[in-house]
């Protein structure tokens, strides 16, 4: 099995998935989640430290588990794109996409053909040099999916520009598009009738939406926007949450006793 090359179809199918971020750089971590029934992971290489050598690492867990692994890459512009597709990236998610020139060129980075993605088939998502060179570009150009992150006012009037753009969705990112609003909460209602905004042209634009939740309770309010895409949590508050509540529980029968 190769669940790596059926995501983007189900993703493009509108199918409900939920991910994790992996913030801390264990392969070993990988794949305890590769152990359960994620349906993706997203290795945080924007704001955990991720060396190429030890995303090559978790990459390699995630390959074992046959667990689809995205990278959300520091910038589209950069090496860092290419990197992470050549070890073997289910996909991108791309930070910062503020108009329909930034969208082009982050899909067209993506894709071999009509694309500026550099070929090699040498490194671990051509299987080291086993694939002829139009398998590999014909199932790279298939199964790579890129998520552009909406997270800027500036954005917010270029949506329908971004949306007739061939990325493959968009990735709602609640913090900073309040920050660039202006705005301390994600509570904000200002913030709200963004995401509701989004939401809608996103869907006149037939492009999947994705979200980060703190934990699964908002799962059903955003669900009934049209976002189809969950990134809940991660390693590290799941790490945080499990200790803290093991912690609170033995105080309490310590207490009790």
């Amino acid at each position: 099995m190769n669940r790596s090359l059926e995501l983007r179809g189900r993703l493009l199918r509108g199918e409900r998935l939920i991910g994790t971020f992996v913030k801390t750089t264990s392969p070993q971590t990988v794949e305890v989640l590769g152990e359960t029934a994620l349906d993706f992971i997203v290795l945080d290489a924007e704001h955990a430290p991720f060396s190429r050598e030890s995303l090559d690492l978790c990459m390699l867990a995630a390959r074992s588990a046959d667990l689809p692994a995205l990278v959300r890459v520091p910038s589209f512009e950069g090496a860092h794109l290419g990197e992470s597709l050549d070890l073997g990236a289910a996909g991108i998610v791309a930070p910062h996409v503020r108009n329909a020139a930034d969208a082009i060129a982050f899909d067209r980075s993506c894709r071999y053909r009509g694309g500026t993605r550099g070929f090699s088939n040498s490194p671990r998502a051509g299987r080291y040099g086993s694939v002829q060179m139009k398998t590999h570009v014909n199932t790279a150009d298939a199964a790579t999916i890129s998520l552009a992150q909406i997270e800027d006012a500036e954005a917010l009037d270029h949506l329908d520009e971004i949306g007739a753009s061939a990325v493959d969705g968009w990735f709602i990112g609640r913090a900073d598009l309040a920050l660039s609003c202006g705005l301390d909460s994600l509570d904000a209602p200002l913030l709200q009738r963004h995401v509701e905004t989004i939401c809608v042209r996103a869907r006149a634009a037939r492009k999947p939406v994705a979200m980060f939740l703190a934990n699964g309770a908002e799962v059903g309010r955003f669900a009934a926007l049209g976002v189809t895409m969950f990134i809940i949590g991660s390693d590290q508050s799941m790490l945080r949450a499990g200790f803290s509540g093991l912690l609170a529980a033995a105080s309490s029968t310590a207490h009790s006793s």
